[in-house]
């Protein structure tokens, strides 16, 4: 799908000689700067596990058994300052890093399905460790392309330049490949089949031409060669990839989003699944703290997790950065706390007493409670903007099936400053609102209704402007919106599937089919466009892939903070 993308910064430091694998000049071809994002790797890096990765590249790890780190290394690099080094110390891996070329800021593509175009890389690897005596082909290095934007590293689209083993010497490798859609992927990957100590890979200086340079004829080092495959036909990138099981009867997912773990509240076992990864997933299973999790908030800012604990009126707080249990909150009596949001601009947590029509005010720093603010009857989820200081607050209202409204906070004065109501007698006839998302970048709101609405609200004005029905007649569930594709992911409440509505195009795009649930949660990482939906009724999580584009979109994301 084509889309409108802004805030797109070419991270341009293109270089004009191009030197193949053995000396000598490259053709001269003209060069895609802004597509393709911090490629010479001078910009910034994100946290990412115990290392880091540079900003709006992915790492993928594709040994099943061990995992290098990834880090920012000033050590060795083809030029400028910093380079992305991967390395591990006594163990085989085999990973990269992946990017898929972004549109330009006026929202037409630099790339071009059916043109032709190279991808050059420049890498370093040191086999044993620094000091060691050179050893080629231990370290395999290639440069991969698929043609239509598929973000799989395991894909035989993709569009292989042969391996090169060369040790301790910088090397440029160039992949060829036709366009079969207006984005690119571009994969760069290391192999260490048999570890020989601290065995570390370089990647520096990727850049982009069109009609440029042709790949090496000749590559002497080069220990396999890939079956040449046919170029694909495009694919749908949106998808469900995957299904992984977590505890009983799952319902609210948060993130983390420098970490790309995701958080999910098993509400039949009393327990928070913690998953950490980004293909093969890490599970680890921590005790909620109290009795029946079913909603949770993820503040990268303060590396906190705050969990409601519904049949125990308490809230937990974990360190997210090191799953470990810090204090236990504890809320009014009765009160049934249904959903918890963070408004990280002020360090203000809000939870929702489904009990008690009130939602309690909370202070991050001290963890004590700021006030109780009464809203309609039966509260049930919230979403904050942490660009404006709102808060928006769902609830159903009595009787169910004609009732309840949004009301809206202001995170400054900690005062309800306006409230909608969608009863079937009101302006906006759309009862039983239940999930609630914010865009943060197009300050549009979107309210999930039980009675089968999707109301978006214009967060400049607080009003309502627009009232969508579904693909197909059914109830709606959670929502959730990703950023930085302005895609709008609703569960629904009456069948196993996720509406995907592009707010860009203003239609539904997709619908995609889930495992088994009702009052689900749902959280998206703009950072790696992988979504989480929990499938209460199977004891599982639903990984989706949005768009199959991996670019970080960090303006408006806090940093992680150990």
């Amino acid at each position: 799908m084509n889309r409108r993308r802004t805030g797109v910064v070419a991270l341009a430091a293109v270089c004009i000689v191009l030197l193949a694998v053995l000396p000598g000049r490259a053709q001269q071809a003209r060069s895609l700067g802004a597509v393709l994002l911090n490629g010479d790797f001078e910009g910034p890096f994100y946290i990412y596990g115990s290392g880091q990765v540079a900003q709006s590249w992915v790492p993928y790890d594709l040994n099943p058994t061990s995992s290098p780190q990834f880090l920012r290394s000033t050590l060795h690099k083809h030029q400028g300052v910093a380079s992305q080094q991967i390395w591990g110390d006594n163990s085989p891996w085999y990973a990269g890093i992946l990017q898929t070329t972004a549109l330009t800021s006026a929202g037409s593509a630099s790339i071009q399905a059916g043109k032709k175009y190279t991808v050059h890389v420049w890498v370093y690897s040191i086999y044993g460790g620094i000091g060691s005596a050179v050893q080629n082909d231990k370290i395999r290095k290639r440069i991969g392309v698929h043609p239509a934007g598929g973000a799989n590293p395991k894909s035989t689209d993709i569009v292989w330049a042969p391996w090169h083993g060369q040790d301790k010497e910088w090397v440029q490798i160039n992949a060829l490949v036709e366009a079969k859609s207006d984005r690119l992927t571009i994969f760069v990957e290391g192999e260490n089949v048999k570890s020989g100590g601290q065995d570390q890979l370089y990647i520096d200086d990727i850049w982009i031409e069109e009609e440029g340079a042709a790949p090496p004829t000749a590559t002497p080092t080069a220990t396999r060669l890939p079956t040449a495959t046919p170029m694909p036909t495009a694919t749908p990138a949106i998808a469900v990839v995957q299904t992984v099981p977590v505890g009983r009867q799952p319902q609210g997912v948060a993130v983390l989003y420098g970490l790309n773990r995701f958080f999910v509240a098993n509400s039949g076992e009393d327990t928070i699944t913690s998953l950490d990864g980004f293909l093969n997933w890490r599970k680890t299973q921590l005790p909620s703290g109290g009795d029946r999790p079913t909603s949770l908030a993820a503040d990268p800012d303060q590396c906190r997790l705050y969990v409601v604990n519904t049949a125990s009126n308490s809230m937990s707080v974990f360190n997210s950065c090191s799953n470990r249990h810090i204090d236990e909150v504890a809320l009014p009596e009765g009160a049934a706390p249904g959903a918890v949001a963070v408004l990280t601009s002020t360090n203000t947590i809000y939870v929702a007493n489904t009990a008690l029509n009130s939602v309690t005010l909370i202070n991050g720093d001290t963890l004590a409670a700021i006030k109780t603010m009464q809203v309609g009857p039966v509260p049930g989820q919230i979403a904050v903007n942490p660009r404006t200081n709102r808060v928006y607050l769902t609830f159903r209202g009595y009787p169910a099936d004609n009732a309840g409204g949004i009301a809206i906070i202001d995170g400054v004065t900690q005062t309800v400053v306006k409230t909608i109501n969608l009863s079937y007698n009101d302006q906006v006839p759309a009862p039983a609102p239940y999930g609630v998302a914010v865009n943060s970048v197009t300050d549009r709101i979107y309210v999930a209704t039980t009675s089968g609405k999707l109301v978006v609200l214009d967060g400049s004005t607080d009003s309502v402007i627009a009232t969508l029905s579904p693909p197909v007649v059914s109830g709606l569930d959670a929502v959730a919106v990703n950023p930085r594709t302005n895609n709008v992911f609703v569960c629904s409440a009456t069948g196993n599937v996720v509406y995907v509505y592009d707010a860009d195009e203003g239609r539904w795009a997709l619908t995609l089919g889930v495992g088994a649930g009702l009052f689900r949660g749902i959280a998206v990482n703009p950072l790696t466009n992988q979504v989480v939906v929990s499938n209460t009724g199977e004891d599982s999580v639903s990984i989706i892939r949005d768009f199959g584009e991996y670019q970080p979109f960090r303006a408006w994301l806090p940093d992680i903070r150990r």
